[in-house]
């Protein structure tokens, strides 16, 4: 059983805490066995250039790379410049392949931290989805406590398509982005004791547009939760997906990853 990772952050950090950091991970015999595929996500001009660095190393590993809204508001330099920089590394089919980069994002709303400026997080989402349109490539959309915004902003680019990472919305919502094209992903917490509402969401997406992630080392699985999370425990994710839709976790497992497969247009 190989699990395909569609969300994770490995060149964070919090790897740095754990002996042989992320390159440990990504290399155990154990961790090859059950991860087939990654897709590393870059949240701000830094850490796009870290994500690509460190794809490279790795024959598993894709990237995607974007702006965050929640970082979009701690650049010192022009939204101008920023993205002139984010589309030259985009741009070209030649640069994307030699790079495996596979989407733009995550980019979004994010009204959880506070404080917010919506002005300038609506800008740089609509700008890189106007880009994704134009490049014709997959988005990845984090939507933190912003779900109308969020909703509203991707209905005026429908011919943009992508994944909503880590889901946190309702399930009316879910089936409502089903229905426009959209997948949809979960994480570590629906496996929480308190999180009847996202099992209640992951039970409501079909399969054929289900995918699975970490957001790692974030939004570690129960009974993980304190530890610096990694593809090696989404078959967490997994098990409970495979309670929720009443199938085996085998099914999951191969359904999600054809899903991104087909998602981020890997062969």
């Amino acid at each position: 059983m190989k699990l395909f990772d569609s969300h994770a952050h490995y060149f964070d950090k919090k790897f740095d805490t754990l002996e042989g950091g992320a390159h440990a991970i990504l290399t155990s015999p154990e961790f090859r066995e059950s991860v087939g595929w990654i897709i590393n996500v870059g949240i701000e001009p830094a850490s796009n250039l870290r994500c690509i660095e460190q794809t490279a190393q790795y024959d598993h590993m894709y990237c995607a790379i974007g702006i965050h809204p929640h970082d979009c508001q701690h650049l010192t330099d022009t939204p101008d410049n920023v993205l002139a920089t984010l589309y030259s590394q985009v741009c070209d089919p030649e640069i994307r392949r030699r790079d495996k980069i596979v989407a733009i994002g995550e980019i979004g709303f994010d009204y959880y931290w506070q404080p917010v400026n919506r002005e300038l997080q609506a800008q740089y989402f609509s700008r890189q989805l106007d880009m994704a349109r134009e490049l014709d490539l997959p988005v990845i959309i984090h939507d933190r406590e912003a779900h109308g915004d969020t909703l509203a902003m991707i209905k005026q680019y429908p011919d943009v398509r992508g994944v909503f990472h880590s889901y946190s919305g309702s399930d009316e919502m879910a089936k409502e982005l089903v229905k426009l094209g959209w997948y949809i992903s979960f994480s570590g917490p629906i496996t929480f004791k308190n999180a009847d509402r996202a099992r209640r969401a992951a039970a409501a997406v079909p399969l054929d547009r289900l995918l699975l992630e970490t957001d790692c080392p974030y939004l570690t699985p129960h009974p993980h939760r304190g530890k610096v999370n990694h593809s090696g425990y989404m078959y967490l994710t997994a098990q409970m997906q495979a309670e929720l839709h009443g199938v085996a976790v085998e099914e999951i497992a191969e359904i999600t990853a054809k899903n991104a497969m087909e998602l981020f247009k890997i062969l």
